[in-house]
């Protein structure tokens, strides 16, 4: 748990290392527990202070019929508790008995706008207009425009187009400002999850820090989960599998002692790509099937496509490459950009590519791509997209991929050496056929470029590898290999020759290095290496400093 949490929610949740590993073991026997009903039968009443307290502060204080409030009351627990279709008809029941004029009218219709948009309906009738929230201030218009905006946020970065989706999103925080916590809460949500996804952690734990701070002042402790929840995404991305797991433990926790469904299925999906990652496929599938058993909980578009990815990694592992393709074509709603998750792990595209290479599904591969290409395009500036169009491009051509996949769960298994290796040129024109690969015969040894080393480490390996000492144990081959020739006095665009690679996946990896690092700039990297190698053109450095 970061330190910005540490000084607030000391009395909402006591962390153990520990225990926290222990109670992510032991979810899948809890299926009788608080949050699938319990004690908590009837989801629409309250059963605790943290319930009380979020009712309290899901809106401005105003007067409502006593049975309007009741209705709408029902619809916020049945929204935390995952039901967010009974909660949409409850608010729609509300909504008949209320007037414009009324107190709290926007608030209510703010809500609306929210459950449609995670249940996928469309709602224009509801969308503010020109008479709406920048008409004269009213009760509940910056609660309206707030979620307006998340929702328009949110069409543009599932379309792809990210940039957009990251500046409305910014724009809802800041209109966020003055309505009810609770709006600000979801608002600091989706702007976290984008800068997540971009790969800007610092701001993505501030943003996060934010929450933590506003659920404790607030008293919306049933959003307690989602901190926690949202630091598993990181550390997942940085490789910190075992925080990732203990954060997630940590998410699932707080979720069952509110009786909340909130952050739960976003830590299941979280957990489980962990536990593949570090080589505990059974755990894996263990949590992937609880994430599906929890069918009443909301899950994040992000969340089912990390899922997806990771049953799709477990099925290419065991079973012939045929049915994982055709699991790729049964997800690819969720697989291309409908969840910004080539963006979240840049090694997803190449991966798949190869997976749809290996059943000889060539038209798949084309279409994953386009996929990452287009949406590189779409997005220049995009460091880890740039990254993942240049891997997928190598593997299309018959290459290794620049950036390993923890998805890779075949380097130590035979179909590995069977991949075949397709003919080089860049990828055919939209809408045309690629080539298919080499009709028979064994296939040709995977090529690298630039090092004498293999580029396709297995990524289960280089997390799981016994630490060498010194600082530059936390990196990957690659990653190691980057740091010592900036830190040695290369540019970017001298390493990237070195190394057989572009300057934007120099770039990737070196941003990958700092922060493992703790440092920010190139220039404190060079005493670092310094005091690994020794000067430049000792040991068994090579005549330009680097080995």
């Amino acid at each position: 748990m970061s330190a910005c949490s540490g000084a607030h929610g000391g009395a909402r949740r006591i962390v153990s290392n520990g225990r926290t590993r222990r109670e992510m073991e032991r979810i899948p026997s809890n299926e009788s527990g608080t949050v699938d009903g319990g004690p908590h039968s009837d989801a629409s009443s309250p059963s605790s202070v943290s319930d009380i307290l979020y009712l309290i502060n899901s809106y401005h204080a105003t007067v409502l019929r006593p049975e309007i409030l009741r209705t709408l009351d029902g619809a916020r627990l049945l929204f935390v508790r995952g039901d967010i279709r009974s909660a949409l008809s409850s608010v729609d029941k509300a909504l008949e008995e209320m007037t414009e004029s009324e107190q709290a009218y926007r608030d209510v219709i703010a809500f609306r706008l929210l459950a449609a948009s995670m249940v996928g309906e469309d709602s224009p009738r509801w969308s503010p207009g020109p008479d709406g929230p920048e008409a004269e201030p009213a009760e509940g218009a910056d609660a309206l425009r707030t979620v307006s905006l998340c929702v328009e946020s949110d069409e543009h970065w599932h379309s792809g187009s990210l940039m957009q989706g990251l500046a409305l999103s910014r724009s809802a925080v800041e209109h966020s400002r003055n309505a009810a916590p609770i709006w600000r809460v979801y608002a600091n949500l989706l702007l976290a999850k984008k800068l997540s996804d971009v790969h800007a952690h610092l701001q993505a734990s501030r943003v996060i820090c934010d929450i933590d701070e506003l659920i404790d002042s607030s008293g919306l402790l049933v959003f307690g989960s989602l901190p926690e929840a949202l630091r598993s995404v990181l550390h997942l991305q940085a490789g910190r599998f075992e925080q990732a797991i203990e954060s997630a433990a940590t998410a699932v926790r707080i979720s069952e002692e509110t009786a909340s469904a909130i952050g739960m299925k976003l830590a299941l999906s979280v957990a489980a790509t962990a536990h593949l990652a570090r080589g505990e496929y059974d755990r894996a599938a263990e949590l992937l099937r609880l994430f599906h058993a929890r069918t009443g909980y909301y899950a994040l578009v992000d969340s089912r496509a990390r899922v997806a990815f990771a049953e799709i990694a477990l099925v290419a592992a065991e079973e012939p490459p045929r049915v994982a393709a055709d699991r790729i074509r049964a997800n690819w709603h969720l697989l291309a950009t409908d969840s910004g998750c080539f963006i979240e792990d840049p090694s997803r595209p190449a991966w798949l590519i190869g997976v749809a290479l290996r059943a000889g599904a060539t038209g798949l591969a084309g279409n994953c791509l386009r996929a990452i290409e287009k949406l590189a395009d779409d997005n220049r500036g995009f460091t880890p997209l740039e990254t993942a169009a240049e891997s997928a491009r190598k593997v299309w051509a018959g290459g290794t991929p620049e950036v390993p996949s923890i998805l890779d769960l075949t380097a130590d298994r035979s179909c590995l050496s069977a991949e075949p290796r397709l003919p080089g040129g860049p990828p055919a024109p939209s809408g045309a056929t690629p080539p298919p690969p080499a009709a028979s015969g064994p296939a040709a040894p995977r090529r690298t470029t630039g090092s004498t080393r293999s580029d396709a480490a297995d990524p289960e390996t280089v997390a799981a590898r016994p630490h060498e000492p010194g600082p530059l144990s936390s990196l990957s081959d690659r990653e190691s290999e980057v740091a010592r020739l900036v830190g040695q006095g290369m540019t970017n665009q001298q390493a990237a020759k070195e190394l057989g690679v572009s300057p934007h996946t120099v770039n990737f990896h070196l941003r990958n290095v700092f922060r493992k690092l703790s440092i920010s700039t190139r220039v404190k990297l060079g005493p670092i290496i310094a005091g690994i190698d020794g000067p430049p053109g000792t040991g068994d450095h090579g005549p330009n400093g680097h080995r």
